[in-house]
């Protein structure tokens, strides 16, 4: 299916909502919801900084809360991306302006731009591209991109039906291809082709939920894992699908290694009295290695170079964000993720490594929150 060009912000223009009511015949009388909208903040709206610092109470680290907890925003469900190349902003789905929409933050002001006009936006399932100039997100059943310059909006695939069980989008290092998985029925690995003329195409079906599906930057292979606790890999064309050899117990995420040639995976030997540990697996030699022990992550993340690891703990007593060195072992408490639940913490870092974007809802609603890494960490 090519990508269709469907809507430019412009005051004589009509909105996306008014054309799909055209298409389907709706009725012209506008409801609560409908009339509400006038009030909504419309795409392409400036919004004022809604942020907050504070010392963090058991560390006094500075942490920036960039959302206000009174309305909802989220991060992008790892591995998809959510951070510009040098930190200047961050792409949030937040429904401040009055619904879900793709907002981009800019991390100097706190200003926020309205980039779409979606109906049912997944708040996890968006992406920047990997050259950072377009976002990638489901809206119902449908696919689309926005470029950030012109927030012209790009239909590129549309399911058949809405895809609920599709949790997270992933673009490929060489900006050709996004990755993404339907669970309607059982797990369908799909890869659409960008470019002019837009091509999505079922890679294999695997029987069972695919979660987090993640191509590989440097070789023709792809990376999920699954609820039961498996972790999978195969080539990009669906051959050689194999089970990843693990510990006993559980898998909770998988990445690939920055330079491609392992995977690395958070690890629950589910064991009372044993550490979640980061191990490592070799594509090739299939060699598996602890790589660090860790204060109970929930969620994980490397930096750009895979020196540096943090994670959100699902420990009650130390609900902590954490950096661990790679070349020690040793973890640093940085600050409170915020997270009831730190499996949803959404951790990642910045593609120079000098910021830590993670969110939580103990304030109230999901909000995304910022730490400066400048002093700890080396530039990437």
């Amino acid at each position: 299916m090519a990508a269709m060009d469907l809507w430019q912000p412009g005051a004589n223009q009509l909105s996306r909502r008014a054309l799909l009511r055209a298409a389907a015949g709706a009725s012209t009388v506008l409801g609560p919801a409908a009339r509400n909208l006038r009030a909504q903040a419309g795409r392409g709206e400036t919004l004022p900084a809604d942020w907050d610092k504070y010392a963090d109470p058991s560390t006094e680290f500075d942490v920036r809360r960039l959302t206000n907890p009174s309305y909802a925003s989220h991060l992008p469900t790892p591995p998809g991306r959510a951070v510009a190349h040098r930190g200047e902003f961050a792409i949030l789905a937040t429904d401040r302006g009055g619904s879900m929409q793709l907002q981009r933050i800019d991390m100097k002001s706190g200003h926020s731009r309205v980039l779409t006009d979606a109906l049912t936006l997944n708040p996890g399932a968006f992406t920047l591209s990997a050259d950072g100039r377009f976002v990638y997100y489901l809206d119902g059943a449908g696919l689309f991109s926005v470029a950030l310059g012109s927030l012209r909006i790009s239909q590129l695939w549309e399911a058949p039906l809405p895809m609920q069980g599709t949790s997270s989008l992933a673009p490929a290092e060489d900006g050709n291809s996004l990755w993404f998985a339907v669970n309607s029925s059982d797990g369908a690995l799909m890869k659409l082709r960008l470019g002019s003329k837009p091509e999505t195409t079922e890679i294999l079906r695997h029987g069972a939920a695919i979660l987090e599906p993640a191509p590989n930057p440097r070789r023709a292979l792809v990376t999920w894992r699954c609820g039961d606790g498996s972790a999978w890999l195969c080539e990009q064309d669906g051959g050689n699908k194999r089970r990843l050899d693990t510990p006993a117990g559980r898998v909770l995420q998988v990445v690939w290694n920055a330079d491609g040639q392992s995977v690395l995976y958070l690890h629950d030997p589910g064991v009372q009295g044993e550490s979640v540990c980061i191990r490592e697996q070799e594509v090739d030699g299939r060699t598996d290695r602890l790589v660090a022990k860790t204060s109970q992550f929930a969620r994980f993340a490397r930096n750009a170079n895979a020196s540096v690891f943090a994670g959100a703990s699902r420990s009650k007593a130390s609900p902590f964000a954490s950096l661990i060195l790679r070349i020690t072992q040793r973890e640093l408490t940085l600050c409170e993720h915020r997270s009831r639940d730190a499996a949803a913490s959404a951790i990642t870092f910045s593609p120079d490594s000098l910021r830590l974007f993670f969110q939580g809802d103990k304030e109230g609603r999901m909000a995304v929150y910022s730490i400066r890494l400048e002093r700890l960490v080396e530039e990437t």
